[in-house]
């Protein structure tokens, strides 16, 4: 990368690139090609392609590619062993992108993962940005989602032109691995509680008690979450399992809330009794349904099938 290259590398004339066009990926790519008025893209999907490719993205092949014809990277990817493949493998960003380039990392990779990252793209003088987003698909399309930005304090300023073109609020959570701490904090909290939600339904059907009065009292008391009304309430206790966030994304990220709280020392024995739900839910062959099908471990009727 020349000088003056150098110069626009993290400015609004930087060529930006996004790989992972998923549920989230997806929303977050329109967004960006809408406002920037350019994005290269990279996915195996063609459906997921196709929106992008007609409102005028340029697709390109393969990670190595994307990167030798941008400047800053994002990925958005569902396991930290594929995100690994994509930025670090022998066609991978780290062969395609040039020293002063950047890679921000929208995933939730665990902190193992986006420090090895991180020192791998350092070593050829690339920044990376641990930058991990909170809500979900419907906030990614609208470009209001919550963002988890970590690494260099002054990389994660410069950048905030982008940021802000998918996320309505962005915090600077620390240095790299802050922001996988904070999301991994966060899906602790919005999964765990459905491990519960689906023990308190099933005693009050044990008891007979009439469960339309759980799922309208409930809600309008102590016990409300957004979980419990948005994805339980609303979808799961009438049999609609249709994905807003997989159950098997949940269960991978309580294996990294586990995983980093073994590495920290800090306890972990709520979440474990949680992943066991997960693992239960993910073994009946229900990763592909949304999280609230963890319910259906203790009340498998609500399937309906």
């Amino acid at each position: 990368m020349s000088r003056d290259d150098a110069k626009t590398a993290m400015t609004p004339q930087a060529r930006i690139g996004f790989i992972g066009l998923g549920l989230m990926g997806g929303g977050m790519a329109m967004n960006i090609l809408k406002k920037h008025g350019q994005l290269n893209v990279c996915d195996l999907d063609e459906r997921a392609l196709a929106p992008l490719l007609e409102a005028g993205a340029v697709r390109i092949d393969s990670p190595r590619a994307l990167g030798e014809v941008s400047d800053i990277v994002l990925t958005s990817l569902p396991d930290p062993a594929i995100s690994k493949r994509v930025v670090l493998g022998a066609e991978g960003l780290i062969e395609g992108l040039a020293a002063e380039s950047t890679v921000i990392g929208m995933s939730t990779d665990g902190m193992e993962t986006v420090l090895e990252i991180q020192a791998a793209l350092a070593a050829r003088h690339i920044r990376f940005v641990d930058c991990p987003v909170g809500k979900g698909p419907t906030a990614a399309a609208a470009g209001e989602l919550q963002l988890f930005a970590a690494g260099d304090r002054a990389t994660c300023d410069a950048l905030r032109w982008l940021l802000s073109m998918i996320g309505s609020k962005i915090d600077y959570c620390g240095p790299i691995g802050a922001g996988q701490a904070i999301k991994l904090a966060n899906n602790l909290l919005s999964c765990g509680y459905g491990a519960l939600i689906s023990e308190a339904y099933a005693m009050a059907k044990q008891a007979g008690a009439d469960l339309n009065i759980f799922c309208e009292a409930l809600p309008q008391t102590a016990a409300n979450s957004w979980p419990l009304q948005n994805v339980f309430v609303a979808k799961a206790f009438k049999g609609d399992f249709t994905p807003y966030f997989r159950l098997s994304a949940a269960h991978k990220d309580y294996k990294l809330v586990i995983a980093m709280a073994e590495s920290l020392g800090t306890p972990s024995h709520a979440a474990r009794a949680v992943l066991d739900y997960y693992t239960a839910a993910a073994d009946a062959g229900h990763g592909d349904r949304d999280f609230g099908a963890i319910a259906l471990v203790n009340n498998p009727e609500l399937l309906g099938e």
